[in-house]
């Protein structure tokens, strides 16, 4: 076809047209524009000041911001439909029942589902029996109230706050899973540094008195690993030996010296209703989640249904708060629970409308849904279980220098992130989205960095953190979208439920834990040249890197506190008088930290430990650094 007749003389060219083309009235040229059309390469423009209109050439950055932008019109992605038939036979079956009795079945199931696990949680939490009809007190797997392990100086001088040493008992319910109840900051065991290693020191003839006892329980066989259970535990006087031992998967820690008091599990008790149902609990709910989800196919109740029930089975069930300590801890639960429920379910409001609805809306792959989605979140809701067995703490830096294994495992799991993510700024990019994504991640990584450089605060991504910058990522009808969506919806959950909402700025003594915090060191003048078995001497800092005014010193001996007071010296003859110990100068190790106070009482970190040693009566200077 030719270009239309104008009523003009001099006709205006063709929108669509290119005008300035070199020898354009050549036959040649028309019939070349005829063959390979009017868009053709292999047409060169040449430009002239007197053709309309001018195309110029684009830049290769303007060519390759445009291929940036993406696809126009965007090529969206759909989540795989393997095996149709088992995947649409929910939607068929919606579409053969009016919508009154879908919602009826729909209620009807929950309320079911509710039913079950408010019977299975009381039965769990609320309603232990045992046979000596005493308190049964609920305990944590990293306590003991017996003996105050929080610091040294806790059960005070001589540790007179955690008397009496013998005929003391308790009768306790532990939950399950406590093998592994560890110190999470550096602590001194004798002369040896303890972290991320269960609590227990000595074995079932007798654990050492600050042991933790659902741990020790655990190694004893008086509960176990998987139900918890419960026990009484009786102090059994002071002990000057607690060997390591390695039984029913634990292994204990070994201190070769005297400790004022121990403990040992009384065999002879029998309970009723005292088995920690947690795993149970999980189990049904992961199976009822699972049918729940392969037949609702509306994107909003799916996703309030799993929500719900993953933040009550993470309050009552997988990861309970810590309530212990509390005159009715069952109760306690409870009202953390409701306290943390309102805003956790305002920012799942917000969690469905930017990425979970997306994803979800009329996805037909329902067993898709059901097994990557549905299967992801019960993994991120179980982080304690889960993620938690990486040799990971926390994402910082000492956490992970300390840890073994700590580096690769953060290696493996940046790595991860990183694949996973470039895998969706593929989708991201086929959606015509880039930009728009790509201007809010960086505001948030620019944000980051910027918080990471505030002086005296220390940058920490906590899990539920973590979940809440992958989710909108997530915004996309694709099958990994399904995937990544359901383990973070699952980890912001058992952050937000567990932890609640810890800042993502922290201060030092925040993250602490008890351990070491840098501060003066006190320094021991007793040498390995002038002890004489008789007297032990210290001094303050020779070098103080700060401004305290510390006014005192404090001493352990076998990490209880033995003096504290101005003094620079101690008389081991009067010590071992005064505390009624039956001694052979030398029968045992004994291992000395000095540490200070200041004039406001705050205490300054210890040394590490000098070791009298047994027999031959030498002295083994400290290591540097705290302990």
């Amino acid at each position: 076809m030719g270009i239309p007749e104008s009523s003009s003389e001099n006709p205006l060219p063709s929108p669509l047209s290119i005008r300035s083309y070199s020898a354009i009235n050549s036959p040649l040229v028309d019939e070349a524009q005829s063959l390979v059309g009017e868009e053709s390469p292999l047409l060169e423009p040449s430009y002239s000041a007197v053709d309309e209109p001018i195309v110029l050439p684009k830049s290769r950055l303007a060519w390759f911001i445009n291929f940036l932008r993406g696809p126009n019109p965007p090529r969206p992605s759909t989540v795989s439909l393997i095996y149709p038939p088992i995947q649409l036979f929910p939607l068929k079956l919606g579409r053969a029942v009016r919508q009154r009795t879908r919602v009826a079945a729909i209620v009807i199931y929950l309320c079911s589902w509710f039913l079950i696990f408010v019977f299975l949680s009381r039965k769990s939490k609320f309603s232990p029996v045992i046979s000596t009809q005493e308190e049964v007190i609920l305990l944590e797997c990293g306590s003991n109230p017996l003996w105050m392990t929080q610091n040294y100086a806790a059960c005070g001088l001589d540790a007179q706050f955690c008397e009496p040493f013998e005929n003391k008992t308790l009768t306790f319910r532990c939950p399950s899973s406590c093998a592994g109840a560890s110190k999470y900051s550096m602590t001194t065991v004798g002369a040896d540094n303890v972290i991320y290693k269960p609590y227990i020191i000595g074995d079932e003839n007798g654990y050492r008195a600050d042991s933790y006892i659902c741990a020790a329980a655990v190694h004893s066989g008086v509960t176990s690993q998987l139900n918890g259970g419960c026990g009484k535990v009786r102090f059994d006087g002071s002990r000057d030996t607690f060997p390591s031992s390695n039984q029913n998967g634990v292994q204990t820690i070994e201190f070769d010296s005297y400790f004022p008091a121990s403990y040992v599990f009384e065999t002879d008790v029998t309970s009723e209703n005292c088995y920690d149902l947690r795993w149970a609990i999980t189990g049904v709910n992961i199976f009822l989640s699972a049918v729940f989800a392969y037949f609702v196919f509306s994107a909003d109740v799916f996703f309030w249904g799993m929500f719900i029930m993953g933040f009550w089975t993470i309050v009552l069930a997988s990861d309970p708060p810590p309530t212990n300590g509390f005159p009715d801890p069952g109760a306690e639960s409870i009202s953390v629970a409701f306290e943390r429920l309102l805003p956790t379910a305002f920012i799942g409001y917000v969690i469905l409308q930017v990425a979970a609805r997306p994803t979800l809306k009329n996805v037909r792959a329902q067993l898709t849904k059901t097994v990557l989605w549905v299967g992801a979140f019960w993994v991120g809701a179980l982080n304690n279980y889960t993620f938690d067995e990486l040799p990971l703490d926390r994402f910082v830096l000492e956490d992970i220098q300390n840890l073994p294994g700590g580096i690769a495992a953060i290696t493996f799991v940046l790595l991860t992130i990183f694949l996973c993510a470039c895998g969706q700024a593929y989708v991201i990019w086929k959606n015509n989205k880039f930009f728009p994504y790509l201007y809010a991640y960086a505001i948030v990584m620019v944000t980051l960095i910027v918080m990471a450089f505030v002086p005296n605060l220390t940058l920490r991504i906590h899990h539920y953190i973590l979940g809440l910058l992958i989710l909108p990522a997530t915004a996309f009808q694709t099958t990994l979208s399904l995937l990544y969506q359901g383990l973070a919806v699952g980890m912001f959950l058992n952050g937000a439920t567990r932890w609640g909402y810890d800042s993502i700025l922290q201060t030092p003594y925040a993250l602490n834990r008890g351990g070491p915090r840098d501060t003066d060191l006190a320094h021991f003048t007793t040498n390995s040249t002038n002890f004489n078995g008789s007297f032990v001497a210290w001094d303050y800092p020779l070098y103080p890197n700060t401004d305290t005014n510390w006014t005192g010193f404090s001493l352990l001996i076998n990490d209880v506190e033995r003096y504290r007071g101005p003094d620079m010296n101690i008389s081991l003859d009067e010590f071992y008088n005064y505390t009624g110990l039956e001694y052979q100068r030398y029968d045992y190790n004994w291992y000395f930290r000095i540490g200070m106070y200041s004039e406001d009482g705050d205490p300054s970190d210890y040394t590490k430990a000098a070791t009298a040693l047994k027999n031959n009566g030498s002295w083994v200077e400290p290591g540097p650094g705290p302990s």
